[in-house]
C-alpha cells in the first residue's frame, strides 16, 4: 500500500486497504516519515534533538547544513542525506540526553503529525513493525507508547563505549533505506512475510513487494 497520490500499479493507495471487507490483518510493516506521519521530512525532528539534547549552536549548524543535506539526498543518495543529519545532530551527545528528548519531547510533535488513514490501518493489525531510516533510539518511544507498535527496525547509531556518547556514525549495514529495509524485515519475519507493507517512496518498494497484500 502507498500513501502517495501517484502510485504504481503494484501498490494501491492506503485508502483501498480494507475495502474488500477485511477489517483486520495479522501483521504490518510500515515506514514512518510520509507514511505513518504526514511529513516526509525528518529534519524538524533532528532539529529538536540537536537543540534540546545539544544546544542552539548545534541547531544553527544543522540549519546551515540543510542545503547540503537536500543536495545529497536528492542527487547522491537518500542514505547520505540522512547520515549527514545524524552526524550533525548526534555526534558528541550523551545517549541518555538523546533518550530523554526521545521520550519527553519528540512524541508530542510526532503525535501532531500522524497520518489518520495510515494509522487506522496500522492499529487494526496484530503485529505492528515500523521500519525506518530514522535512528531507532529517536523514534522507538513514540512508536511503542503512542502508536502501539511492537517493534522498531531502524538505523542503529554508533556509541563510544567509554564515554557513552554518540559518535555521529551508524552501525552496519548503515542507514536503513532501500534493500536494507527488506533484508531487515526478512530477518525479523523469516519465511512468514508481513500481511501489509505501507510506504511512500520508491526506496520503500523493496520491502513493500515482499508483503502479501498487493495487486
Amino acid at each position: 500500500m502507498s500513501t502517495a497520490k501517484q502510485t504504481s500499479r503494484n501498490f494501491p493507495p492506503i485508502t483501498k486497504c480494507g475495502s474488500g471487507g477485511t477489517t483486520s490483518y495479522g501483521s504490518i510493516a510500515a515506514d514512518l516519515d510520509g507514511t505513518l506521519l504526514i511529513s516526509r521530512s525528518s529534519f524538524p525532528y533532528f532539529m529538536l534533538v540537536a537543540v534540546e539534547a545539544g544546544s542552539l549552536l548545534r541547531g544553527f549548524f544543522l540549519l546551515l547544513s540543510l542545503p547540503i543535506v537536500i543536495f545529497a539526498y536528492l542527487f547522491v543518495s537518500e542514505a547520505l542525506g540522512i547520515q549527514i543529519l545524524i552526524f550533525i545532530s548526534f555526534s558528541g551527545l550523551k545517549i541518555r540526553d538523546i533518550e530523554l528528548v526521545s521520550r519527553a519531547v519528540l512524541p508530542r510533535f510526532y503525535a501532531a503529525d500522524v497520518r489518520k488513514e495510515s494509522y487506522e490501518v496500522f492499529e487494526k493489525c496484530g503485529r505492528k513493525v515500523v521500519v525506518t531510516a530514522n535512528p531507532t533510539l529517536m523514534v522507538e518511544p513514540f512508536v511503542k507508547d503512542f502508536l502501539g507498535g511492537d517493534k522498531v527496525i531502524g538505523t542503529e547509531i554508533e556509541v563510544n563505549p567509554k564515554t557513552k556518547k554518540a559518535t555521529g556514525f551508524v552501525k552496519k549495514p548503515g542507514v536503513l533505506v532501500g534493500k536494507w529495509k527488506r533484508l531487515a524485515l526478512l530477518k525479523e519475519f523469516g519465511d512468514e512475510s508481513p500481511d501489509i507493507g505501507i510506504g511512500d517512496r520508491a526506496s520503500d518498494h523493496d520491502f513493500m513487494s515482499m508483503c502479501k497484500l498487493k495487486d
